[in-house]
């Protein structure tokens, strides 16, 4: 799969793009295994919905899952990463957000600059997120909803919520941008809500307003993301830095495996 002309055309003016038919099923298959065994694992990493205590989300699988940690160096998607961002780049943050049928909550209106930059320490918002559609994601699962071109405009601050990082996870969010700005961008850009089936991968960038509803339906969605950072934008050093499963601080440039593909009978034989 190679990045083509349109795709950076369209990243550069909406802020994201989707490719379909990136994974394939039996990808996915292996994915979605993998994704469920993380879910069952009782951790700080692990986060729940609060009304329905089903998992909502679990970070830094990369850091202990083999698959995962070998996903995020496939060529496929890291050499687009690297011309997206015109760097090499590491993982800034790596996590699995599911909504499941019918109980899967909503994610409030932010741009997730504002959370690296003030949680973090990011300098630029020179990060770009690579999403992989792990169910088919449709207008009534929760898709993510975004004000095309809003990137191209300033990030817009927010008041903390709540003290500690605990609020950067859940329903409620600790920087969640007003209602007021999120009509204007609105009524300037409008609202797309990219849909695809399962395999099909969203890019969107670090400063691109977004939000997602509720699941209403009756078929999950889950999503793998994988928040690339340009290794000349690493993150500074700051007084309370979040866990490392959350904000990773190795800076190591990530180089792609011999072999692209995360199935491992495929590994074994190449």
């Amino acid at each position: 799969m190679t990045l083509k002309i349109e795709d950076l055309e369209k990243f550069h003016h909406d802020g994201f793009f989707i490719q379909h038919d990136v994974f394939s099923k039996q990808e996915i298959d292996a994915l979605c295994k993998e994704t469920e065994i993380e879910f069952s694992i009782d951790s700080p990493r692990r986060t729940l919905e609060e009304k329905s205590g089903v998992v909502r989300g679990v970070h830094g699988s990369q850091l202990s899952n083999k698959i995962f940690s070998r996903l995020p160096r496939l060529p496929r998607i890291l050499n687009s990463a690297e011309k997206i961002l015109n760097d090499k780049v590491y993982v800034h943050q790596f996590k699995i957000n599911a909504k499941r049928a019918f109980v899967g909550e909503q994610w409030e209106w932010h741009q997730d600059y504002l959370f690296w930059h003030k949680e973090d320490g990011m300098p630029y918002p020179k990060a770009v997120t690579c999403t992989i559609f792990l169910d088919d994601v449709h207008e009534f699962n929760g898709p993510l909803v975004f004000t095309p071109g809003g990137h191209r405009g300033k990030t817009v601050d927010a008041l903390s919520k709540s003290d500690g990082w605990e609020k950067t996870l859940t329903a409620e969010l600790k920087y969640s941008m007003d209602k007021q700005t999120i009509k204007r961008w609105v009524e300037n850009h409008g609202l797309i809500a990219p849909k695809g089936k399962k395999g099909s991968v969203l890019w969107f960038d670090s400063n691109v307003p977004h939000a997602s509803t509720p699941n209403i339906s009756p078929s999950d969605r889950v999503i793998v993301l994988i928040a690339y950072n340009s290794v000349r934008n690493a993150v500074l050093p700051i007084e309370k830095p979040r866990p490392e499963w959350l904000t990773n601080r190795n800076f190591t440039p990530l180089t792609a495996t011999l072999v692209d593909t995360i199935l491992p009978a495929s590994i074994e034989h190449a």
